[in-house]
């Protein structure tokens, strides 16, 4: 049977907010080659007046500093902000404006360390900070791929899945395809759909085994006698431009022949990405890791799980990272790569240099790095694929580095032996490229640091394999650092015309964002530009059918970088609405002969009080007098916006509605609450019977009155409220009077 395989394609609207962590003032067990090729940055902010600090490690053997700041998406660093002295081991920028996020680089000159050829040498360090950065509400789009064993066999798993991409902001769509598919053939359908949407940010997830791209004549772990030749090169989905060719390489030197590369074989020559990606991908593929007792399936199935737990927060972890460098006596400073990523997530302060294995063990490290002596399996004094089949490393995130498991489509591939272990989501092979990942300690998702580290052409510092086609995330691209709790306790429920939102209060929300989407949207819509403060929303006058709503809480969240709203995943519910038409119960006077005095009283029962009036004549009240015969109509509109419109006609009266010898008639006020004044005046004296009917023809009320002129108080406080009707009868005709009770 063939194995169905999983591409999700995300791209979102709005750019992301990503904020780094602070570092602390010193680090004493960082190893001298590590410490001394990066600067350790964290950042302190303060709101008003606004202002952000950078401090940093300090090392005495430096040069001096240089510090330069630009905006997230700038290319170029421009020129610099500040030069201070080696001594120094923080900066001050005032010129920020809370909401708005900086990106700095620090660098340090260490004029008595050249290169091992002699170059001039810094240390570099990189921090996105910012205060107070406002959420993502947009929802963003996402693309996803499948093939038939996964449709079927892990359904459920996807199913929610693509709830938990659209609850965290994302778009879902799905794509099928097969593991013997060419990846030329593959890639055909992920251009289609990005070209289909230019203007958004985009992503590719690759779940199963989705085919492998191979590039290039590269050893980029140093192993050019038995380890060069074409890579695993998931850049080549990433990247939409440039020319991939397969003409010129010819080398089958390598130990593995899945490493050949040969002219027309499929892999492409390409050692360096021809242009830059513009995909944020991220791969899962479970394929022949045969160490573990589950098969592919289940460790695919497992992943889901855990990537939905991770989700909803039923996965926490300290907010902190480990480091664990067994190249000690590395010029390259391996270990760097933690350092200057996990001090701008957490601050300095919770960075530590701690044995790998045996720490995750028994303690939680959102973030961990480790380097070792590597064999595609392994790196040594750190774990190896078969540790990982039995082990629960308490770490979500991980960089790892060594030889050969950076080509990581071995079979039971170290790399891929991290995802497949029972916690962890995440792992990159940490330094060749180093990753840039500082971004996350601001809300960024790991997509979007494959994308920066893919497309590092000497932004950032050091230049170690930039631009190599062999970069890789395994683990699901859309993941992000920080994860607040989702609402709970979802209800909606129909009042009239209306939907009535409500949820239980979470802790530390400082807001709630609404989302609606019917059964004929493909996406959701926001409902409220500003954050709800209270626990329910209503939906006025949605339209019939099947309504989804989702609700996503917001929280100030603080890092290392400083503070930014991170939003939750969203909590969702639906409801078939089947509305309550507003419905008019009215009275119609017709009019004498050549006369305007007839009349219209409405009543509107449904919707929600008040209601307002707009008449074709410019009236707004309920009811209107003095009307010539014709044709008259009323949009009424209810408290929130729901609208109807009712017509009538005022006809010309016949005799047998006249009461004769009336010279005028009242009654008032009208709308009346309690007592109605009715004022009567004949020509000569009469004798009448005079009695209040409701709507539905009852007699409520009677009374026997005689005189010529008559000026009558009437006590109606035991009626309900409602239309009725003033029926006036002499022994020689009738007369009618419409009128309104009302509430006090």
């Amino acid at each position: 049977m063939k194995k169905a395989n999983l591409v999700i394609q995300l791209y979102s609207i709005i750019s992301f907010i990503l904020l780094f962590c602070l570092l602390s003032n010193s680090v004493f067990s960082q190893n001298i080659f590590d410490a001394r090729q990066s600067v350790i940055l964290e950042a302190s902010v303060q709101q008003d007046p606004p202002l952000i600090v950078l401090n940093w490690v300090a090392d005495t053997a430096n040069g001096g500093y240089t510090i330069w700041r630009k905006a997230l998406t700038d290319q170029a660093w421009g020129d610099s902000l500040a030069i201070l002295s080696s001594t120094a081991t923080s900066w001050t920028d005032t010129a920020v404006v809370a909401g708005t996020g900086y990106e700095y680089q620090v660098l340090k000159s260490l004029p008595a360390f050249p290169t091992g050829e002699g170059n001039k040498n810094i240390g570099a360090g990189y921090i996105y900070a910012g205060i107070e950065l406002p959420p993502s509400i947009i929802m963003d789009l996402v693309w996803s791929s499948l093939t038939a064993l996964i449709k079927n066999t892990l359904a459920p798993e996807i199913l929610r899945l693509m709830a938990d991409l659209e609850g965290d902001g994302w778009y879902p769509d799905a794509l099928y395809v097969d593991k013997n598919d060419s990846v030329q053939t593959v890639k055909s359908y992920i251009r289609a759909w990005a070209e289909a949407n230019p203007d958004a940010h985009q992503a590719v997830f690759l779940f199963g085994r989705v085919p492998v791209p191979y590039s290039g004549d590269i050893a980029p772990d140093g192993h050019n006698s038995d380890h060069k030749g074409a890579w695993p090169s998931d850049g080549y989905y990433a990247i939409l431009d440039g020319v991939w060719t397969d003409a010129t390489i010819n080398n089958t030197t390598a130990a593995s022949s899945r490493n050949d590369n040969r002219p027309g074989d499929g892999k492409f020559d390409n050692s360096k990405f021809p242009a830059l990606s513009v995909l944020q991908v991220g791969r899962v593929d479970f394929s022949n890791m045969d160490k573990f007792p589950e098969s592919e399936e289940q460790l695919l199935r497992r992943y889901l799980d855990k990537d939905h737990a991770w989700r909803t927060g039923r996965m926490p972890m300290e907010e902190r990272g480990i480091v664990d460098n067994n190249f000690s006596n590395s010029v390259e400073a391996l270990g760097q790569a933690g350092w200057r990523n996990f001090a701008p997530m957490f601050g300095i302060s919770k960075v530590k240099d701690l044995p790998y294995r045996q720490t995750l063990s028994n303690q939680s490290y959102l973030w961990s790095y480790g380097c070792g002596g590597g064999g595609p399996e392994s790196a040594s004094d750190i774990s190896s694929t078969t540790n990982f089949t039995t082990d629960s490393l308490q770490t979500i995130f991980t960089m790892l580095f060594g030889s050969y498991f950076g080509d990581w489509d071995y079979p039971n591939d170290f790399l891929r032996g991290a995802i497949a272990s029972r916690t962890c989501l995440a792992s990159t092979w940490g330094n060749r490229p180093n990753w840039l990942l500082h971004h996350m300690a601001l809300g960024g998702h790991l997509g979007y640091a494959a994308e920066v580290t893919m497309n590092n052409r000497g932004l950032y510092w050091p230049p170690f394999y930039n631009d190599y086609v062999h970069t890789a995330l395994m683990g699901d691209p859309t993941l992000r650092m920080h994860v607040h709790q989702p609402v709970d306790s979802l209800v909606a429920y129909q009042v009239g015309l209306h939907i009535q939102v409500e949820w239980a209060e979470v802790s530390n929300s400082a807001g709630y964002y609404i989302y609606k989407k019917s059964d004929t949207d493909s996406v959701y819509q926001l409902l409220n530009q500003t954050p709800l403060t209270v626990t329910a929303y209503t939906d006025a006058c949605p339209a019939e059918g099947i309504i989804s709503y989702m609700v996503r809480s917001m929280e100030l969240q603080q890092s290392g970088s400083g503070s930014y709203y991170n939003l939750s995943a969203g909590t969702s519910t639906s409801i078939n609405n089947i509305p309550t038409p507003i419905d008019i119960d009215a009275v119609v006077m017709m009019a004498d002969a050549g006369q305007s005095n007839g009349s219209i009283s409405i009543d509107p029962q449904g919707g929600c009080e008040p209601f307002s009036y707009l008449w074709s004549t410019g009236q707004t009240t309920s009811a209107i007098q003095g009307l010539a015969p014709a044709e008259y109509c009323v949009t009424i509109s209810d408290c929130l916006g729901c609208t109807t419109e009712y017509c009538a006609t005022v006809e010309v009266s016949s005799a047998v509605n006249m009461l004769p010898g009336l010279i005028s008639s009242s009654l008032y006020p009208n709308p009346v609450s309690d007592q109605m004044t009715i004022d009567l005046r004949f020509t000569s004296h009469q004798k009448l019977q005079m009695m209040i009917v409701d709507a539905q023809g009852r007699r409520m009320d009677h009374q026997q009155q005689q005189g010529r002129e008559l000026h009558l108080a009437w006590d109606i406080q035991t009626l309900s409220p409602g239309f009725y009707w003033l029926h006036i009868q002499s022994e020689e005709g009738s007369l009618v009077i419409p009128f309104r009770k009302e509430d006090k």
